[in-house]
């Protein structure tokens, strides 16, 4: 590796690559177009590019602008969407501009670059003699070799384009693109958007770019002039043909001859990073969220007869559905009614219930698996996790930039709106805004559960000052105050304008008689848990979401189905010992089956024929076992005569199998608790043994029979297999567990086969 970054000397292999087809989805398998190549490298070169891409991030995330927001650390792709929005929200307003949003194509972007420009790209930017000596030798010789049903080609030489599969590549493509970005920022002949004093040319994610041009039919020719003139350098060249094109402010008369005069196709729409925006961002909700659910139901129809388990439903939502609607939550939070995410919550559950009535009420579903949930995605809490995601940007002011254009009308400073009083009109104008008034409401929902007290981020100049007299950002409350014993006190005026040299002795009083004004009500201390999570840059929508899921959920904090237990057991179980039923099913293994048994356990799942009797009229009442008393869900588990045949059976074995004097009690046989002392192992063994017995117990649940002890054997020798295959998947997974020792169980099974007369 030294080798490469002093003297330029590369190992042949990792010059090379092989290149393997794979068939594109539902496309002719006899079309050579139908094939995608995908490129497999050395790993140690891998690992050595690694380490250089993690390098040139360091230098790159400082000398790349903030309109690139591609593969680089806190770089948000919805920053470019959102600034789409906020712009045509600007020219709904602003009508006596004209604009095009130019979204480009560039042919074959990453395989296109030019390796000779990249070189110059480098030597220009000087990130150091072994990093550049490192990548220019990748980038001098590259050779590949293609491989179609087990035979190899000969060596094809490359001899352009970023290497696909290598660590460096985004990086090196996202460099090179800087250039067109610069240019574009700098040529003041390219006319963009100016608001407040700030320019709006262009948004990048990667090689997906989105130009804003003002008075496009004097403009849009010399721009893209610009971007062939950069294409003939770099070897990333304009496609007209797929370029989408959308004006704004434009009558058709001037839209044709912009078409003449360019060229370009103009659409009412166009699709950028996979959203669709149009002329009038009141038809986002259409275009996106109505239609991406259409296809969403469309396939919860089709896997309705695939026959899967509750467990594997709720896993169906959490990787098919959850992902689809967060993007389209993070990027266009413009949801301001309640109606969407009630129907999307009714085909959930005909999904989850495959059209029949719910067993579990879906809060239940929903809550925390610490809490005796099961994790189902609450797609309201996500969306409004991802809004209070985006309202930070509003309460700690750090993305300028994009606060200027989201704001642009307003005369008030945000902290006004999220925590004065703002005038009637002024009211009025902040909410005349798609994105806005959609997050607004949010907001007003959870402050004050959030901030009971005034929030340390809150700037109490900001409440005073109109935007236009801001000249930078005005200290906060976590610049302004300090401890004084159990008490916030505010610094002195030669103290504040150490680090803020702005603050006068006029803004001084008015920072005094605010903070006597909010000191009546207290200050959040310092370091809150809201304040660590909005500071927070890794999981913030996943932290915000475990807050609010926790408080929508604590009307079931005590859930119905612990009280009927406690009931029918005849002692209250306390909360703890739920705790400990709870954090067993999270633990012990993969196993879809027997995780369900415990969560149906848990919340009674099955039907009993004194339920369907309230259902149906005229339905016997009556046990299906005994066929004496009624058969509600407690006796036909435990009180039956014939269950307690069973149950007693099976408590028997178990004491024989664990070596322990069990005590024979409906809390262990049904939900798993136990106050026998075991170790972890028997605790774990004890556990397979139990919910074995209920799941063969549940199979003949509406037969007048019971299991025999070889039925239930047999399903304990499933469970040892799978708690065998569940060690080693945790252990291929680099997450070891301890494994299960069933020499208590196998001595058992040995003895009983030798007193039956059977050859092991």
């Amino acid at each position: 590796m030294n080798e490469v970054m002093t003297v330029r000397k590369i190992p042949q292999s990792w010059q090379q690559a092989t290149i393997t087809m794979i068939h594109k989805e539902n496309s002719i398998e006899t079309n050579m177009k139908n094939y995608r190549p995908i490129s497999l490298l050395n790993v140690d070169y891998k690992l050595f590019t690694n380490i250089l891409a993690s390098r040139l991030k360091s230098f790159l995330k400082t000398w790349i602008k903030e309109e690139q927001s591609g593969f680089l650390p806190h770089r948000r792709i919805s920053d470019n969407v959102r600034t789409i929005i906020n712009l045509i929200e600007y020219y709904e307003v602003t009508k006596q501009k004209e604009v095009l949003f130019l979204s480009l194509d560039i042919e074959k972007a990453f395989d296109s670059v030019d390796w000779t420009f990249l070189k110059a790209v480098l030597r220009r930017l000087e990130i150091g003699t072994e990093l550049q000596n490192a990548i220019e030798t990748i980038y001098d010789t590259q050779e590949a070799k293609i491989l179609i049903n087990g035979t190899v080609s000969e060596n094809i030489r490359i001899q352009k384009g970023t290497r696909q599969g290598c660590p460096l590549s985004p990086l090196l493509f996202i460099m090179v693109l800087e250039i067109l970005l610069n240019t574009i920022r700098e040529d003041k002949s390219l006319k963009g958007a100016e608001i407040l004093g700030h320019e709006y040319k262009c948004r990048a994610f990667a090689d997906d770019m989105m130009c804003i041009i003002e008075d496009p039919i004097n403009t849009t020719k010399n721009w893209i002039k610009r971007l062939e003139e950069y294409g003939n350098m770099s070897g990333l060249r304009l496609n007209l043909e797929k370029t989408q094109a959308m004006t704004k402010n434009i009558c058709e008369d001037r839209q044709r001859r912009l078409m003449e005069r360019t060229g370009l196709k103009i659409t009412t729409k166009i699709k950028y990073l996979g959203i669709y925006i149009s002329t009038n961002n009141h038809q986002l909700l259409k275009y996106n969220y109505e239609q991406k659910w259409k296809e969403i139901r469309r396939d919860l129809n089709n896997w309705n007869n695939l026959g899967l388990s509750l467990l594997g439903r709720i896993a169906t939502i959490k990787t098919y559905i959850l992902p689809k609607m967060l993007y389209l939550f993070q990027n266009i939070p413009i949801i301001g009614t309640l109606k969407p995410f009630s129907d999307w919550r009714k085909d959930i559950s005909r999904f989850i219930w495959q059209g029949r009535k719910p067993r579990i009420k879906l809060k239940n579903l929903s809550d925390d698996r610490t809490r005796g949930g099961m994790n189902l995605p609450d797609l309201r809490l996500y969306y409004e996790s991802t809004a209070i995601s985006w309202i930070r940007d509003w309460l700690l002011q750090k993305n300028k930039k994009m606060l200027n254009v989201e704001g642009f009308n307003l005369k008030s400073g945000w902290h006004v709106h999220l925590w004065g009083s703002p005038d009637k009109n002024e009211k009025k104008t902040f909410r005349n805004h798609i994105i806005r008034d959609s997050l607004n409401r949010i907001w007003e929902k959870y402050k004050k559960r959030m901030f009971p007290k005034t929030p340390m981020w809150l700037s109490p100049l900001d409440l005073i000052q109109k935007s236009y007299q801001r000249k930078s950002n005005w200290p906060t409350y976590r610049d302004l105050l300090t401890t004084q014993g159990n008490n916030y006190v505010l610094k002195s005026q030669e103290e504040i304008v150490v680090s803020f040299k702005q603050v006068t002795w006029l803004h001084f009083r008015q920072i005094k008689e605010q903070f006597n004004i909010d000191n009546r009500t207290g200050f959040m201390r310092k370091g809150s848990d809201w304040e660590k999570i909005l500071e927070s840059e890794n999981k913030t929508i996943t932290k915000i979401y475990k807050k609010l899921l926790e408080w929508d959920t604590e009307t079931e904090h005590v859930k119905t189905c612990m009280t009927q237990w406690a009931r029918d057991i005849g002692r209250p179980i306390m909360y703890e010992d739920w705790e400990k039923i709870w954090n067993k099913n999270i633990k012990f293994t993969y196993a879809a089956d027997l995780k369900e048994n415990q969560y149906k356990m848990q919340y009674r799942w099955y039907i009993t024929p004194k339920k369907l009797g309230h259902y149906r009229k005229n339905t016997r009442t009556k046990c299906w076992k005994c066929q004496g008393k009624e058969g509600n869900f407690f006796h036909m588990w435990w009180t039956c005569t014939k269950s307690k045949v069973y149950w007693n059976e099976i408590h028997k074995e178990c004491g024989k199998i664990m070596k322990k004097n069990l005590q024979m009690r409906p809390e262990l046989y049904l939900l798993g608790l136990t106050n026998t002392k075991l170790d972890m192992n028997e605790e774990k063994v004890l556990n397979y043994l139990i919910i074995g017995a209920r799941i063969v117990f549940a199979k003949v649940w509406r037969s007048n029979q019971i299991p025999s002890i070889t039925q239930w054997l047999s399903k304990i020798w499933d469970i040892k297999n799978m708690d065998k295959l569940t060690f080693l998947m945790r252990k291929h997974q680099g997450t070891p567990m301890k494994e299960t020792d069933w020499s208590n169980f196998e001595e058992y099974t040995r003895s009983r086969m030798t007193h039956e007369g059977k050859v092991i």
